[in-house]
């Protein structure tokens, strides 16, 4: 197993992680999420040895990590470019397929640990998807324990397995993927563990309603319970935002479109609501910028977070 023990390392003047204790078994890949490029990339060096951290100790089947390092073949590093730190002959390969030659090459030499720092990165949109998708299958009793740095929360979604969310230097989170997807116990949680981006709805809870930036009023479905007093902030997945009523259990919501956006390689439709400006996908026909459309989401789909960003329910 790997395992962290009360580590603590800075990104620039921001911790990265602060006295954080994880441990991460080969019973099942585990990706971390909520982290930026730079602070992945530090992580990375982390746990595979290459850096020491400031405090705390990082520990491979029992032994320091830099002394795992040390063993040959015993730690892999695979990038975005699918190449391992000690094996380049993956470059000559297109694609995902330098990735997916990678992987096996890791599981062929028995890697103890397998470090992923999000492989998907600047693959085309048909491709990425289907890697994506076979993530769990290619690390999946891999024999070692395996950590994918997700770059991205569907990277995770596809590995399968345990997912821990980081934030502000400690786990806020951790658990089963589908589990934390679920049911996210912060905001810094929803919005890494959301893609494409979370919408989110400022508001101020008042008397059981919502005011809005606008000062408009919001009035809550029964089954979402607003704090008491204070700010706190509404959210759904872009995919739970559409152009038609699915039901009588949809709220509404009275939109303007601000144009598109790609996201991953994909067309979302942008539209703003009370000062927020949100992504929901695009139709085949979509309306042109300016346009007041009717929005709907279904009312279990929507959550709600305190000030502090702790769910409300």
């Amino acid at each position: 197993m790997l395992e962290l023990k009360d580590v603590t390392r800075t990104a620039g003047r921001e911790p990265m992680l602060s006295r954080a204790s994880l441990v991460i078994s080969r019973d099942a890949p585990t990706a971390i999420v909520g982290l930026s490029a730079y602070q992945r990339d530090m992580l990375l060096r982390l746990l595979s040895g290459a850096d020491p951290p400031q405090s705390g100790s990082i520990r491979l089947d029992g032994k320091d990590i830099a002394q795992a390092r040390r063993e040959k073949g015993r730690i892999a590093r695979i990038d975005a470019q699918g190449l391992s730190k000690r094996d380049k002959k993956v470059a000559k390969l297109a694609g995902d397929q330098r990735l997916r030659s990678a992987i096996a090459k890791a599981r062929s030499e028995r890697a103890a640990l397998i470090l992923l720092d999000s492989p998907s990165a600047g693959l085309q949109l048909d491709t990425r998807e289907r890697f994506i998708a076979d993530l769990g299958p290619l690390l999946g009793c891999a024999g070692a324990v395996v950590v994918l740095l997700a770059g991205s929360a569907d990277e995770a979604g596809g590995l399968g397995g345990q997912v821990v969310v980081l934030s502000g230097g400690k786990v806020v989170q951790s658990g089963a993927v589908e589990e934390v997807f679920a049911h996210p116990i912060n905001l810094a949680a929803a919005l890494a563990t959301s893609f494409p981006q979370l919408n989110t709805l400022t508001m101020t809870a008042r008397d059981g309603r919502g005011v809005l930036a606008d000062g408009s009023s919001f009035q809550p479905p029964e089954e979402l319970r607003l704090p008491g007093a204070g700010a706190c902030t509404l959210a759904f997945h872009p995919e739970d935002l559409t152009l038609e009523r699915a039901g009588a259990g949809c709220l509404r919501f009275v939109v303007r479109v601000a144009g598109e956006d790609a996201v991953g390689g994909r067309r979302f439709m942008r539209v703003s609501f009370a000062g927020a400006s949100w992504i929901a996908p695009r139709p085949a026909a979509p309306p042109h910028p300016g346009a007041i459309l009717n929005a709907f989401v279904e009312r279990t789909k929507l959550m709600a977070f305190d000030a502090s960003g702790k769910a409300t329910a």
